[in-house]
């Protein structure tokens, strides 16, 4: 039995027609755009910093004593983030491995300082402030900037260059309204007694001028130690319950 041949011809028709439209789905899939990939190099170019400066350092003097001192291994500013997306406009300022000291001498009848928030903002206002502009605060020369931050940061205090308080923490994050600075999981030490205080985070509160510790802390001494909750420590680390 012979196939007819309106059978045969429209078998070819489907045929060429299943070809013709093979081949236009292949060019139609070349044509259009693909999605971009991002390549190691874009990742890494995304990732820079907006301003980099490696290892800021500064030195005040008062005659031949230092008063302040001030070193960092690098500063950068980056766009803000938040989740997936960069906020434009917003930035914040990192300090990398701070390091702060500040000075006092007896025979020039010095007291420890009593604000913390005042000798910071001198020091880093010193490292970012406007060239020549000795008034300018530390926000002023990064107006984009709204947190500044530190870490990891050690603050050390002298009287007569022996250490009578010192601070380490992973982190500090100082806003711009300046009025607190927060230590984030902080140790602080009185190097004279060995006395320590170790928490999650600690508060330099510039209305009261002392640290502040809402969360757990440990206290540590040469007799023992304890936890507890809610402290208020003064630079000359005089404690009393918060």
């Amino acid at each position: 039995m012979t196939d007819r041949p309106w059978k045969r011809a429209w078998f070819l028709w489907l045929l060429l027609a299943g070809i013709v439209v093979l081949m236009l789905w292949v060019v139609a899939g070349y044509r259009s755009p693909r999605p971009l990939e991002t390549t190691p190099e874009a990742k890494q170019a995304e990732s820079r910093p907006a301003h980099q400066v490696g290892g800021p350092t500064l030195t005040e003097m008062r005659g031949d004593r230092v008063v302040r001192a001030f070193s960092a291994r690098e500063f950068t500013t980056r766009r803000r983030s938040f989740m997936a997306f960069q906020v434009k406009g917003i930035e914040d300022a990192w300090f990398q491995d701070a390091h702060l000291k500040i000075y006092r001498y007896t025979d020039n009848q010095d007291k420890l300082p009593e604000s913390l928030g005042e000798e910071v903002e001198a020091l880093l206002k010193g490292v970012i402030g406007k060239p020549g502009s000795g008034e300018s605060g530390m926000f002023m020369a990064l107006p984009r900037v709204m947190q500044l931050i530190l870490e990891p940061v050690t603050v050390e205090i002298f009287l007569d260059k022996s250490a009578v308080l010192r601070l380490h923490a992973s982190s500090a994050r100082i806003g711009k309204d300046r009025q607190r600075i927060e230590f984030h999981q902080a140790e602080l030490e009185n190097p004279k007694t060995s006395q320590k205080i170790t928490s999650g985070r600690i508060d330099w509160n510039e209305t009261s001028r002392s640290f502040e510790i809402r969360e757990r802390y440990r206290a540590e001494s040469p007799s023992g130690h304890a936890f507890a909750r809610g402290l208020r420590v003064g630079l000359d680390f005089s404690v009393s319950p918060l």
